[in-house]
């Protein structure tokens, strides 16, 4: 089995609902791969992430997908296409998410791995617990998912300041396979599916720069052809600014209205400029 890392092995899947697209970004590098057009509704995200996965590499690569798509035709596309996924199982899946309570309140875990982090005054430790499905009998619209493991992850979150505790527990499902690996490549497969289940998350600051930074809420357009016009320029910023690798992406921006020799240097030096001088 190969990692979930780098930039094409491991990619989340997930909606931009302010410009009605469905995006697949790279997590380690947070690159926007791809971007579909949607309707809006929520069965349109369906189809768009299905016909998305037949049409790229991503059906063959590794994904961490949103809740909506823990469905049987997703997840046998992947599966069946030779890659691997991740999906949160929440209560759009009411059976499953009680089983696997079940399982995480009553079964003896395999494996386990802790993190603890501070930030922005706040104490976060979170604990992934993990449980094969091997011999666990599903419904047999599942059958060609394949689900080989469960991964029950429990977060407490401290404000320190306000000494505020909260908890929640998350349910996922994976068509990795844990059981036959020796103890330590065991460890690694544990920790690889544990840290793609939080970087998943972490790629939702494209979002947030797209609804803070480059305010596409306040620009309006005449028709959806030009909305999706600038939704793809907004996406080819974000991915030239992301080279940079910037701190702050409103600086950034803020440099490059400030000087054109700083943004002229920059599309040179990644060859955006190239075919057109």
């Amino acid at each position: 089995m190969g990692k979930f890392s780098g930039e094409r092995s491991q990619t989340t899947i997930m909606p931009n609902d302010c410009e009605q697209i469905t995006i697949a970004i790279g997590h380690k590098s947070q690159q926007i791969f791809f971007q579909r057009k949607m309707s809006g509704a929520k069965s349109s995200e369906v189809t768009v992430v299905r016909k998305l996965l037949k049409e790229t590499w991503l059906q063959r690569a590794k994904v961490t997908l949103d809740p909506l798509h823990a469905n049987p035709t997703t997840l046998e596309t992947i599966n069946q296409s030779g890659g691997k996924y991740i999906v949160q199982i929440k209560k759009n899946q009411p059976t499953l998410f009680e089983m696997f309570g079940d399982m995480a309140q009553e079964e003896k875990a395999i494996g386990s791995t802790r993190t603890v982090e501070k930030s922005r005054g706040r104490l976060e430790e979170r604990e992934g617990r993990f449980f094969s499905l091997k011999d666990v009998e599903f419904d047999a619209r599942w059958s060609q998912s394949d689900f080989q493991t469960l991964i029950a992850v429990d977060r407490t979150t401290e404000k320190i300041k306000k000494k505020e505790i909260t908890k929640e527990r998350s349910y996922y499902v994976s068509n990795v396979e844990l059981e036959g690996h020796q103890s330590k490549t065991l460890t690694d497969v544990e920790e690889e599916l544990f840290t793609a289940i939080r970087e998943h998350w972490h790629v939702e600051s494209n979002n947030y720069i797209r609804d803070m930074t480059f305010k596409e809420d306040y620009v309006k357009t005449k028709n959806k052809n030009q909305g999706q016009i600038l939704s793809l320029l907004r996406t080819v910023a974000i991915n030239l600014i992301r080279k940079t690798n910037p701190k702050n992406f409103k600086e950034a921006i803020d440099s490059f209205c400030d000087s054109q020799e700083v943004l002229a240097s920059v599309l040179l030096k990644f060859n955006f400029l190239r075919s057109w001088i």
